[in-house]
């Protein structure tokens, strides 16, 4: 296969999976509201929730193994893919056992968080989580492969299979009176169904890859686990700083109290979406360049994706959060609580931040320097969690969301200036090149929604006027300025000039 149908084939898939993905929660969740209450809803929230941190360690352990298998690729190492694999394998069974306790042991001591007629059902959907991760995460492992062998395509076809799966299974069992505990059951299949593919692509992009766990040599298991647990860390951060915050109102206010802070988390969910196919390449594509030297191709990527990501979450964010009052309506219905339009105006405008610097975030793990990624996630994580307490306490679910803000709207920018030095740029080019294009290609739509917005009487008509025509001139000035060039080529990973390659000094590397 050419290497432009491999580009639009990954990109393409990538895309779709995701727009699966929030076609799925976009629809499932209105859903959900409504037929399990803001009881259910809220309790439901709070498994999920839980098991959000099933799925960070998931993220976190595979995304130290695609960078290791891209890198091991790049300087042409199949012996050490193969140790590699196995190892990671190995590796993620142990997770899976401790997801198992930790859900168990959830079930039996923290149903305080389900409302209180939905206890016995927190405690059968955690069970049935937890016997589903246990077969996940050994499954992941090959996923995450996929990605270091720059074959998306397969990984994003099992992701389009968990999220078709996941809603039709919650219907099926909503429908058929097993509530939440069935709904717990029909997301845990699907992610189980997703990993059985993942290990079925892998076999069929690298037939001679043995897919059995193995222990490997000890400088192996060293730098999997040691890198992994490092990008474990930074997402744990995360998800504290972010998702910690359904079982913190659930905790001081009541799961019910949770339920418009999950739904606008949520549709949250969408916005990150929209940049996630990008990400997904990019961490694996930078770490194989330069392990090449192909160090000026590193910067020219960095900068380019921190603009599409701008040029993406900035015109869409705003949309979201002019209109967010239409949207609560029409998504949600008029029982959704009024709070639901702020948290979604709070959540989205750390959105817009926090995504147009994670290019900044990927360039540093692809690099290596994932120590600092973990301590600059610490501090944020520590530092939304504190604050969201405090004004969780006197304000309610809203005071998780301005929580966020004002953390990841502080701390999250300092990024980009460090992902600068370290590829050897000023500051001021990233800004010049990335930065500032992007803003300047968002000012015609956001004028257009910010117009329809004060003119325009609140209800169906504004919605459509207003977010429906400003997303579109959003997108014919974005592929304008960007061009369908610029995108390909910014997937590009082969056929490089031998002249734009540079190998880095032997010190950068030592230091990084």
């Amino acid at each position: 296969m050419s290497e432009a149908r491999a580009i639009a084939r990954n990109a393409v898939t990538s895309y779709g999976a995701r727009i699966l993905l929030v076609l799925s929660v976009l629809l499932l969740t209105p859903y959900l509201f409504r037929r399990l209450g803001t009881d259910g809803f809220g309790t439901w929230s709070v498994i999920y929730t839980i098991g959000s941190i099933f799925a960070l360690i998931e993220f976190g352990f595979s995304a130290g193994v695609t960078k290791l298998v891209a890198e091991l690729r790049g300087k042409g190492d199949q012996r050490g893919v193969q140790a590699l694999v196995g190892a990671s394998v190995t590796l993620m069974s142990g997770m899976g056992v401790v997801a198992l306790v930790l859900s168990l042991l959830a079930a039996a001591f923290l149903d305080g968080l389900a409302a209180q007629g939905e206890r016995d059902a927190f405690r059968t959907g955690m069970s049935l989580l937890g016997v589903a991760m246990l077969v996940r995460l050994p499954l992941a492992a090959y996923g995450a492969s996929l990605i270091g062998y720059q074959q998306a395509h397969w990984f994003n076809a099992g992701e389009a299979v968990a999220a078709v799966g996941f809603p039709i299974g919650a219907v099926v069992a909503i429908e058929s009176g097993a509530g939440i505990a069935g709904v717990a059951a029909a997301y845990g299949g699907a992610l189980v169904g997703a990993g059985i593919l993942f290990a079925v692509f892998l076999r069929r992009t690298d037939p001679r890859l043995s897919m059995r766990p193995r222990f490997a040599d000890r400088a192996t298991r060293r730098k999997v686990r040691s890198f992994a647990s490092l990008t474990l860390l930074a997402d744990a951060m995360v998800f504290v700083g972010t998702r910690m915050d359904t079982i913190v109102i659930a905790a001081l206010r009541g799961a019910a109290a949770a339920a418009p802070f999950a739904a606008a988390v949520k549709l949250q969910s969408g916005l990150q979406s929209l940049t996630f196919p990008i990400y997904l390449l990019f961490m694996p594509m930078v770490s194989e360049m330069w392990a090449s030297g192909r160090r000026a191709e590193v910067v020219t990527r960095m900068e380019l994706a921190t603009r599409i990501a701008i040029q993406i979450t900035l015109p869409v964010g705003l949309a979201l959060a002019l209109f967010s009052t239409d949207i609560v309506d029409l998504w949600l219905g008029e029982d959704a609580p009024s709070v639901t339009a702020a948290i979604i105006v709070l959540l989205v405008s750390s959105q817009v931040v926090t995504l147009s610097v994670v290019p900044a975030e990927k360039t540093l793990i692809g690099l290596g320097r994932v120590r600092l990624i973990g301590a600059i996630a610490v501090v944020e994580g520590i530092s939304n969690l504190a604050l969201s307490i405090f004004l969780v306490s006197r304000y309610g679910a809203v005071g998780a969301a301005l929580g966020t803000l004002l953390t990841y709207g502080m701390l999250a920018p300092i990024k980009v200036p460090l992902a600068a030095r370290t590829v050897g740029v000023p500051t001021r080019q990233v800004l010049a090149s990335g930065v500032v294009p992007a803003l300047l290609s968002s000012i015609v739509p956001g004028a257009w929604m910010l117009a329809a917005w004060s003119l325009l009487p609140s209800g169906p008509l504004r919605l459509a006027v207003g977010m429906g025509v400003g997303l579109l001139i959003w997108l014919a000035v974005g592929l304008r300025q960007v061009g369908v060039r610029r995108v390909a080529g910014f997937l590009r990973t082969k056929d490089v000039p031998q002249e734009a390659r540079t190998e880095p000094p032997e010190a950068e590397l030592l230091e990084l």
